[in-house]
This record gives structure tokens, C-alpha cells and sequence, in this order.
């Protein structure tokens, strides 16, 4: 048997599971499933006919494209951490991909104008607990399970991660933020330096607030963030205005967002799960890797990630610019043991605004913050009829 055979039969033999059949999840399992060959594939949710049905789109629309793989289904309610061991100990996947959160992103930004006005200066770090809360959950059962598996996230990574890292909760990666922003900007960059883009790679340091302005508005809207730029393999950053480079992607390289922009996030996902199923090394972006705050480049393979940072920029300093990009989205801090401090600024909109008072989330308060978050939230879209 050839190495590249016995790999093939390696991957079989491995199990995928993906947690969540929403918008994000939804578009992640078309892609899995439109290739020749991979792990087993199994899909879960809370609704158990509506993932048959979901799964079953997927898979006959990859048949009617000539690729035939089997999917098999599992109902999983995060709230019961019990019962989603006991379903994880049947299971024992390799990797879990989990798209699990209580309130999709974009449900804020389809508010009425006037009201997603009056809540945008909060930001997205108040919102924390509504994305942490299953995550926690799917991290508890996980170590109930007593499974030795991957965790894959995708509800906010760059922040969820380093509030679970303290009590040793943290999933081993994330997916999309910093890595949707670099199709566009590998494309500009090739275009500023007349190059192929296969000849060109870009690695971006750069959390949640920036990574979502730099592709939209060709800036990062004030946070830091650091890119270089590779040609060939080499380093050509020297000769080229990053600042240049961002405004060309935003100019050139616009693109959908929202809902449907959960494409390309999609894609992001799978080239990290892709990474970590693969033998070889191959160079990903992913925010929340190794419980750290923000997004990084990492390779990534079967054996696990390291970070491969720009050249010679020392890891303190990607976090410090990982932190600093925290703060603009009103996430102050994040303490050893987990609590979370918010922004004065941001957490006092979410006060006015909507009736939620919380300046400081201790990991222990964090399923009750949630449960309140939702409710104030619900009440408030209540009211507008």
C-alpha cells in the first residue's frame, strides 16, 4: 500500500463531528461532503428530524455532484452536559466542530435601524456570554465523556478561548475571524505586487474587531493589528504599504456579509479542520488557538498547531496586539481564572439600551448572564411589535 493509501484509510478511520446545523454549520457540511474522500461524518443538533433532513440535503445534493458519502446523525442538547457525555462517550469523534451559540452574530445587525444604532457603539464583546455558554457546557461534558478528543470552535473564539484556558476548558482552536479576511487580502497583495496569487501568502496577526473591518472598509478601525507578506517565500512586507493593501482589498475584493457570508467562514473552518486531520503541516489562520486571546497564522496538522507569527515577532507581542484589538470590541480584559471585564463604554450601552448591567462576568455567572442576556434581548425585540 502507498503512503498516500494508507493515509486515505488513516482519515476513514476517523470521525468528524460537527455540532450544529445553523447557517454556519450548514455551509461547513456542504463542503465536507463534496469530496472524494475524509473522516466519517457525523451531524448533531437539538431537533434530531431536522438534522436527518439537513443532512440528508447535504449529502444528496454531494451525490447528484458525484460525490457519495455517508452521514450519520445524533441528537445532542448542550443544556443537558450529562446526557451530551454520555452521547460523546458513544460517539468518540476525533474532532468535534462545534457552531453551537445562543444567538447568532448577525441577529443584532437585522434590529430596525434606529435600535441597532442605538446598541452598535456596544460592540460585540457584551454579547460574550450568549457564545460562551454552550462552549462551556460542550467543554464540561467533554471532560465528563473522558474521551480524548479535538475541540473545533466557532462561537467566538478569541474571546471564549482565553475565559475557559484558566480552568483548563479551552477547545484547542478556533475558526473564522482573522482567517476571513485573507483570500481578499492575498488577492490585493498579488495584484500590488503583480505577482500569481499562488505565489503570494499573507500572515495576519489581528483580532475579532479588526479582522471584520479590514476586508469591509479597507482599515481596522483604530485596533492594531500586524500582516506581513511573503512572494515566493520570501518576506517582501518591506516593500509594500500594508495600509495599501487593506484598502485594496476593500476596494477590489468586496464581498456579501451576514448570513450569507457565512460562506466564506465556512470555508475558513475547513481549511483548519482540513489542517488537522492532514499529515503535512499547512500554514491556517484561526483565532483562540491554545486558549490565547485574538487571532494568529498556525500550522496545523494531525499532531496539532504552533504558531507561525510573522517574522520575528515575538508571541507577547502578538498578544499584546490580540488584547488591545479586544478592548475596541469593550472586552477590557480577561483575567488567569476566567472573569471578564467589560469596557465601561460598551457595557454601559447594553445598560441603557436594553436593561443588561453587567461590567465584570465571573466563569460561575456565566449560564445565568446568559440566560439573562437572551431574556432582556427578547423582551426588548418583543417590543418592537
Amino acid at each position: 500500500m502507498s503512503d498516500r493509501s494508507a493515509f486515505a484509510t488513516r482519515l476513514a478511520d476517523k470521525t468528524l463531528l460537527v455540532l450544529g446545523l445553523g447557517n454556519l454549520g450548514s455551509y461547513a457540511l456542504d463542503m465536507l461532503v463534496r469530496r472524494p474522500a475524509g473522516p466519517r461524518l457525523i451531524v448533531a443538533g437539538r431537533d434530531g428530524e431536522a438534522v436527518r433532513k439537513r443532512a440528508n440535503l447535504s449529502r444528496l445534493t454531494a451525490a447528484q455532484l458525484g460525490f457519495h458519502r455517508t452521514v450519520g446523525t445524533a441528537v445532542i442538547d448542550l443544556t443537558d452536559v450529562t446526557a451530551t457525555a454520555r452521547t460523546l462517550a458513544e460517539l468518540r469523534p476525533d474532532i468535534v466542530f462545534t457552531t453551537a451559540s445562543r444567538q447568532a452574530w448577525w441577529v443584532v445587525d437585522a434590529l430596525p435601524g434606529p435600535l441597532r444604532e442605538e446598541l452598535a457603539p456596544a460592540q460585540f464583546g457584551p454579547w460574550l456570554p450568549m457564545h460562551l455558554a454552550p462552549l462551556l457546557q460542550l467543554m464540561q461534558a467533554v471532560g465528563e465523556s473522558g474521551i480524548d478528543t479535538t475541540v473545533v470552535n466557532a462561537a467566538f473564539p478569541d474571546a471564549t478561548h482565553a475565559a475557559l484556558a484558566g480552568a483548563d476548558l479551552a477547545p484547542l482552536v478556533g475558526i473564522g475571524n482573522v482567517a476571513n479576511p485573507l483570500p481578499a487580502l492575498r488577492h490585493a497583495a498579488a495584484d500590488l505586487l503583480a505577482e500569481p496569487v499562488d505565489n503570494v501568502s499573507v500572515r495576519l496577526v489581528a483580532a475579532h474587531y479588526a479582522s471584520t473591518r479590514l476586508p469591509r472598509l479597507g482599515h481596522s478601525g483604530g485596533a492594531p493589528y500586524a500582516m506581513s507578506v511573503l512572494a515566493g517565500g520570501k518576506d517582501v512586507t518591506a516593500s509594500l504599504d500594508t495600509a495599501q493593501v487593506a484598502a485594496r482589498a476593500a476596494a477590489d475584493h468586496t464581498r456579501h456579509g451576514g448570513p450569507l457570508g457565512g460562506m466564506l467562514t465556512a470555508a475558513s473552518a475547513t481549511t483548519v479542520l482540513d489542517g488537522l486531520l492532514g499529515e503535512e503541516e499547512r500554514l491556517v489562520h484561526a483565532p483562540g488557538p491554545l486558549g490565547l486571546p485574538g487571532g494568529y497564522p498556525l500550522m496545523a496538522c494531525e499532531r496539532g498547531i504552533t504558531l507561525a507569527l510573522p517574522e520575528g515577532m515575538p508571541e507577547q507581542t502578538a498578544r499584546r496586539i490580540n488584547e488591545e484589538g479586544l478592548a475596541h470590541d469593550g472586552i477590557a480584559g480577561i483575567e488567569p481564572d476566567g472573569t471578564v471585564r467589560f469596557a465601561d463604554p460598551h457595557h454601559q450601552v447594553m445598560r441603557e439600551v436594553i436593561g443588561y448591567d453587567c461590567p465584570v462576568l465571573p466563569l460561575p455567572d456565566v449560564l445565568d448572564r446568559a440566560d439573562e442576556l437572551g431574556r432582556r434581548f427578547a423582551e426588548l425585540r418583543r417590543g418592537l411589535g
